[in-house]
C-alpha cells in the first residue's frame, strides 16, 4: 500500500475549517484518473451494467494521525479513513446494491446509504464521483435540506460557476460539516453545537 499523495489544490478547504493533513479526507473526484492518484487503487466494480458507475476502492495509506487529537480516541472515527470505500458516478443510483456487493456481510438495516457530498453541488463543482457511507438517518432533515439548498445557490452563481471551472483540484477534501455528517455526530443541541464539538476533537490540547 503506497502512500497517499495530496492534491495541493485542493487544500483550502480542509485548512478552512483547521484539519491537519491527516484529516485531508478525500470525499469527491473528478474522474477515476483522479480518485487512482489520491484516494486508492480501483480493484472492482461495482456496478453491472455500466463500467465505472460504481467502485471499490482500496485506499493509499493516509497520513499516520496524529494521536494527540481527541478525534482519534473515539470508535466512530475508523470510518474517516476506512481502507475500502465504495465511491459512486454522480448520475448513478443502484449504490445501496453496490454498496451490498462490495460489502455482502454488512448490516444495513435501518441504514440509508448516502453521498458525503450532496449531488447537484457536486455537479456544479464539476466533480462526476463521491464517496458513499451508511448513515442512520435519512439526510433530509430540515438543517441538512436548508444547508444543501444555500450550498446549491451559492455554487450556482456565475462567479462560482467561473471558479469551479478554473479550479485545478481534481479532488475535494471534507471539511468539518462533512466530518460531524461522517462520523454520525449526535451531541445534542443545534447543528453548530455539533459543529464546535467537532472542532474541538480536531484540536490539540491545551497545555497548562
Amino acid at each position: 500500500m503506497s502512500q497517499r499523495p495530496i492534491d495541493p489544490h485542493a487544500i483550502r478547504i480542509p485548512q478552512r475549517s483547521g484539519l491537519p493533513p491527516c484529516l485531508y479526507i478525500p470525499v469527491a473526484a473528478r474522474d477515476a484518473e483522479a480518485i487512482e492518484k489520491y484516494v486508492g487503487i480501483i480493484v472492482a466494480q461495482l456496478a453491472t451494467r455500466s463500467s465505472g458507475a460504481a467502485m471499490l476502492v482500496e485506499t493509499h495509506e493516509p497520513e499516520k494521525g496524529d494521536l494527540r487529537l481527541p478525534i482519534w480516541s473515539i470508535p466512530e472515527a475508523i470510518v474517516l479513513h476506512c481502507p475500502r470505500q465504495v465511491w459512486v458516478h454522480v448520475d448513478y443510483r443502484a449504490y445501496r446494491r453496490a454498496y451490498v456487493k462490495a460489502f455482502p456481510a454488512a448490516n444495513l438495516s435501518g441504514l440509508f446509504l448516502d453521498h458525503i457530498m450532496n449531488r447537484r453541488i457536486a455537479r456544479l463543482k464539476l466533480f462526476n464521483y463521491l464517496r458513499i457511507l451508511p448513515v442512520p438517518s435519512p439526510v433530509n432533515s430540515s438543517h441538512g435540506v436548508l444547508s444543501e439548498r444555500s450550498g446549491f445557490e451559492y455554487h450556482s452563481s456565475p462567479e462560482m460557476v467561473e471558479i469551479n471551472r478554473k479550479s485545478q483540484a481534481v479532488v475535494q477534501y471534507a471539511d468539518l460539516a462533512d466530518i460531524v455528517k461522517m462520523l454520525n455526530m449526535k451531541c445534542g443541541g443545534s447543528h453548530m453545537d455539533q459543529i464546535n464539538e467537532a472542532q474541538r476533537l480536531v484540536e490539540l490540547p491545551k497545555t497548562s
